[in-house]
């Protein structure tokens, strides 16, 4: 018994000393095949903690970029049926950090995940260039879970500060803010306000796993709007006796795109 405790002791050891010990190059290279169109640039340290220069999607339809992405293994996450890591990376004039899990059953979900970046820096994940942006986004996101890899659930906060709309029509729209929750299994509310700018705005998306929507949000020029900006809310739809527009629509985001 003594000695089967030993090798166990030891093999453990051994396990402990490969993940601090071994280089994280070697690894990533044999799974490169497996990444899909993802490539990777620069990779350093070891299996435990390490960092990748360059992470590019190689996507045209989405060609999200990140740089200094690095990883730390979480040991706690092995509790929670699963494994898992830390990460941090920059990109789009900010950074982000949080956890990273996969389950034993293959799912996968990002949690305490906390980021900023620069509108201006996203315009070019737009899917065609129809507007220009200013401002500052900050966003919490408290849990994304994937299953299969497709998105079934999410829930979290995004700020968007000193929001501007510079083109086509110049519009000031002061502090966005967007919370994100989960209704029942199938769907997600999104909860939109705006104050402080130009136009108020003030309603809800209901957004089904399916990409069926749902559409309300009310918008209310200042005062002081620009009349460029009054008659671009009137284009939406009809205004009431003090101005506001009531944007209403149902459809599926999938025949959008």
């Amino acid at each position: 018994m003594r000695f089967i405790g030993l090798f166990i002791l030891g093999f453990v050891a051994y396990l402990v000393a490969m993940v601090v010990l071994f280089p994280a190059a070697p690894v990533v290279d044999r799974v490169r095949p497996q990444l899909g169109p993802v490539a990777l640039e620069g990779v350093s340290g070891k299996l435990y903690k390490g960092q990748i220069a360059t992470v590019r999607s190689t996507d045209d339809l989405l060609p999200l970029e990140f740089q200094n992405v690095g990883w730390a293994l979480a040991p706690q996450t092995l509790l929670k049926g699963g494994a898992g890591a830390s990460f941090s990376f920059d990109g789009y004039g900010g950074s982000g950090q949080g956890l990273a899990t996969r389950g034993w059953n293959g799912n996968v979900s990002v949690s305490d995940f906390d980021f900023n970046a620069e509108a201006k820096a996203l315009e070019p994940l737009l899917p065609v260039p129809i507007a220009s942006f200013g401002g500052e986004l900050v966003g919490n996101i408290e849990q994304i879970t994937l299953v299969n890899n497709l998105l079934t659930e999410a829930e979290g906060t995004l700020t968007w500060n000193n929001a501007a709309l510079e083109s086509p029509i110049p519009t000031s729209l002061g502090t966005v803010n967007v919370d994100i929750k989960p209704q029942g299994e199938q769907a997600h509310v999104i909860t939109l306000k705006a104050s402080g700018g130009d136009v108020a705005m003030d309603g809800s998306v209901t957004l089904s796993l399916n990409g069926d929507f749902t559409a309300n949000v009310l918008f209310t020029p200042s005062p002081s709007a620009p009349q460029a900006v009054v008659n671009g809310l009137r284009q939406m739809g009809p205004a009431d006796g003090i101005g506001r527009v009531r944007f209403q629509r149902k459809g599926n985001v999938n025949r959008l795109m």
